[in-house]
């Protein structure tokens, strides 16, 4: 039937439109990107990312899972981070490949960059956050690691809602 004839062609051409696709991975991939990476630097763009007034930014690098719980005010949660200097890159703490950090999220048990920066983030989910001094470390910095009026960059991933 006339039917038929147009699904078949559909599919021949969906076929076409695959194979014409499959055959621009391996040139990239060719030049030392695999396609696997290629995929992850996509999905990795931040595809949402806010920055507020007084210049905290929000960047997701992976939402985490869909229909899962979000992190909310009150919520205990475990987190992995990495924190940087911003002017220069100079990692100060990160508890990668270590037990996962603990708190209380909206409570000020850690600096106002996170309580704003981890609610609303789904286990699973990361986040690029950089944070100025008013809502990080101020005017008196942190110890020897972190200097006074410094903005922070952490990298974020939420491990468990407790």
């Amino acid at each position: 039937s006339e039917e038929k004839k147009k699904k078949k062609k559909k599919k021949a051409q969906e076929a076409e439109d695959l194979t014409s696709k499959e055959k621009t991975v391996p040139a990239v991939a060719n030049k030392g990107v695999s396609a696997a990476k290629l995929e992850k630097q996509t999905v990795a763009k931040p595809s949402l990312s806010r920055t507020f007034d007084n210049g905290l930014a929000i960047e997701e690098l992976a939402l985490g899972k869909p229909n899962g719980k979000k992190a909310s005010p009150g919520n205990q949660v475990k987190v992995r981070y990495t924190g940087k200097l911003q002017k220069n890159g100079k990692i100060f703490d990160s508890n990668v490949g270590r037990r996962p950090f603990k708190f209380r999220l909206g409570v000020g048990e850690v600096i106002r960059g996170w309580d704003v920066g981890v609610d609303g983030m789904c286990i699973g989910g990361r986040r690029r956050l950089t944070i100025p001094p008013s809502m990080g470390y101020g005017a008196r910095g942190a110890g020897q690691k972190i200097p006074p009026n410094s903005w922070l960059v952490f990298d974020v991933e939420l491990v468990e809602i407790c």
